[in-house]
This record gives C-alpha cells, structure tokens and sequence, in this order.
C-alpha cells in the first residue's frame, strides 16, 4: 500500500497553489437541517465567562432550580443552525471563487439526515451538489461522527434510513457490514470527523480506549481522518498525530453552524467529485488550506456562531425568522414544538432574555469581536509554517 501523505497550507495568496490546483473543496456544513442538542450550555456558559451573559445566565439557572426543585433540563431542548442548504451552498461557494479564485465543489453534512442536499436537487440555479450527511455512530458507550459523502442518489434515502436506525438502535455487530456497504461505492467517502472532540463527555481515558478500538475495528472502510475547522489547532494536532499512527490522509472539514463560511479547505487538482474521492482512496493524499479566518480563537468564533443564530432574519425562506422559530423544546403535553410556540400561547417572551440575546450579537458582530479578543487576551492558534505529513507503511 502507498504512503499516505498531506500537506496543510496556510498562505492563501500563495501564487503557486492557485496554479497546482483546480478546485477547492468544502466539507462538512451544516443548515437548518442539523439538530443540535442544547445540553452543552450550562457547560459553555460556565467556562467561557462571556461578559455579561454567562454571569445573568446562572443566575437566572439557579433562581430555576431553587423555583422548581430541580435544574433545567437542556437535554429536552435543541436548536438549528439559521441558514437552509441553498444559502450555505451560496456562502461557499462565493469563498472559493471570488477569494481564491478556484472551482467549488461543496458537500453538505447535516446530522443523521440528507434533507438539505435533497433540497437542492434539481433547482436550475444549482450545481450539482452531493448527498451527504454527519452519521451519529454509537460505539462502546461513547460515540463517533463519520463524514458519509455522496451516497449514491438512487440508494440515499435507504441507506439514510439504515444509518439512523443504527444511530437509534446501536447493535454493534451490524457495523463492520454497514461501513463495507458503504465503502463498496466507489464515489463515496468516510472520513472519521474530529476524532479528539470527547462531545459525549466520557471521561478521557475512556473516549481514547473506545476510539482506538473503533479505529481498529473499521479501519479497512475509513478513508480518512479530519482535522477541523471549529476545534483548536492542538486538537488538530492530536488528529493529525492519529492519521498518522494509523496511516490515514487527512481532510479538512469546516463544521460551520453560522453565516460564516468554512475556515478551512481541500485542494485538488480534480474537476470532479470522483476524481477528488479517488484522491483520498487510492492516491492517499491531499493537500488543506487554514484560511486567515482559521486565526481566530475557536472560542470568538463560536460567539460570531451564537450570534448567528440568535439574530433575526427578516427574509427567511422557511419562516424561521426569530431565534425562537429555530430552538425547539420538548414539553410536556405538547411535544417538540418552538419556543415561539410555547411563548405565543403563554406570557411571552422572558422579559430577561432579550438583553442577553442583543448582547450576544453584539459582542459576536464582526466589530466587537477584534476588541474583546484584545480584552481577554485570547491568541490565535500555534501552527507554525507550512508542513507536509507523510504517514508509515501500514502493517
């Protein structure tokens, strides 16, 4: 078996990577598809101290559990990101051809599903876009991401289905079949998603000792290891250090959730989506760009992504114009339904909310967000010069 090998860019206006390459690759967006659970916030607020919020946050947490006996359960709550399929595919592709002058291919990723792709199909004003989704994979009490690219159109539905059947019902024994079938198409591409990112919260020892036996288990169907656009560059570093004890190539994915386009990108000499997935499977190589927008902290970038979603969008095209028309809560004897559901029918919106709503956007604008990195001496990542990976000789 050949080496595998990447090189990571981070000279944009590298003149001589505009000439090596034809297209440039985006992976892993999300739209208002993506459910995104909520039981991550009393974790982000206590430990990003945001001015002002995080302190009113728990204090209107506590006054809850001293009212109610018993803390708010987030875990019955989620929200999605702001933008459908079609604007995340506008926003990335206007990137790659207007800053770097390069062809776009696009691949969105939503969670356990393949309705935003799906969308687009057909509509004379888009390119052909792949259909893609982020598989959720339980896997020995934790859980992994898998990067699951263009399914093959006529099977999408199906395999979609079987994928989250799996997610619903975890019996391990049908994985090693599951992941065969879908490296049997030849145009479709798995790529282990920020690996090092613990989100089921097990403890550390655990989430690697789960990892390395999922890697081990499936190696012969991954065809690749991500480093991450949301996720620090020493995470990064720590995925790159995998791909490269297990022989992987690397790619990069941008996991945006916002209005902000991918920060980070693949390089390729290929006109086509086959040719970029032969890339990865057979050549095993390739070639990732950290674009500037890489440089700022992940925790300033997640602020710009809270204030994404929780700004107004006037001219929505699926209606979800408020924040409240995109967070949805399960309550008792309705079900899942938007907080503006529950709001219109009883007192309204809290009172309190709304200033902590403007005051996320506003240290999340485009403006505010330079001066507060300055505040709170937040520096950008240490990923020193361009370098090239090469990984050993699997066994």
């Amino acid at each position: 078996m050949n080496r595998a090998e990447t090189q990571v860019h981070r000279d944009v206006k590298n003149t001589k990577l505009r000439s090596q390459f034809r297209t440039a690759v985006s992976l892993h967006s999300h739209t208002n598809q993506s459910r995104e659970s909520l039981d991550f916030l009393p974790r982000y607020i206590e430990f990003h101290h945001i001015p002002v919020v995080s302190r009113l946050m728990q204090q209107k947490m506590k006054q809850y559990e001293q009212r109610n006996g018993k803390p708010v359960d987030f875990g019955r709550a989620y929200w999605t990101p702001p933008l459908t399929a079609s604007m995340v595919l506008a926003s990335e592709k206007s990137q790659i051809e207007k800053k770097l002058g390069l062809a776009a291919l696009v691949s969105i990723t939503d969670h356990d599903t393949i309705a935003g792709p799906l969308s687009l199909q057909g509509l004379p004003a888009t390119d052909w876009t792949p259909l893609s989704l982020e598989w959720t994979v339980p896997f020995g009490g934790n859980a992994f991401h898998m990067g699951v690219h263009n399914l093959p159109p006529a099977r999408a539905v199906q395999i979609t289905a079987e994928l989250s059947r799996y997610t619903s019902e975890p019996l391990e024994p049908r994985l090693n079949d599951l992941f065969a079938f879908l490296d049997s198409s030849p145009e479709t591409l798995l790529v282990l998603n920020h690996p090092c990112c613990n989100f089921v919260r097990v403890g550390a020892t655990e989430h690697w000792a789960t990892l390395r036996k999922f890697i081990a288990r499936l190696r012969p169907w991954i065809h690749a290891v991500e480093i991450n656009g949301m996720r620090p560059w020493n995470e990064n570093q720590d995925a790159l250090r995998l791909a490269e004890e297990y022989d992987f190539p690397v790619v990069a994915g941008g996991d945006r959730h916002g209005r902000r386009p991918n920060t980070v990108l693949n390089l390729t000499p290929a006109d086509t989506w086959g040719d970029f997935v032969s890339q990865i499977r057979s050549k095993r190589c390739n070639d990732v760009l950290l674009l500037p927008s890489y440089n700022e902290p992940v925790r300033l970038r997640e602020l710009a992504t809270a204030a994404d979603v929780l700004r107004s969008y006037p001219h929505h095209t699926d209606g979800q114009r408020r924040f409240s028309d995109r967070v949805f809560a399960n309550v008792e004897g309705y079900s899942w339904h938007p907080l503006s559901f529950y709001w219109d029918r009883g007192n309204g919106t809290p009172r309190w909310l709304p200033p902590i709503v403007s005051t996320v956007i506003v240290l999340g604008s485009d403006f505010v967000r330079p001066v507060l990195r300055r505040f709170l001496a937040l520096g950008g990542p240490d990923y020193g010069s361009e370098a090239t990976i090469t990984l050993k000789e699997a066994n």
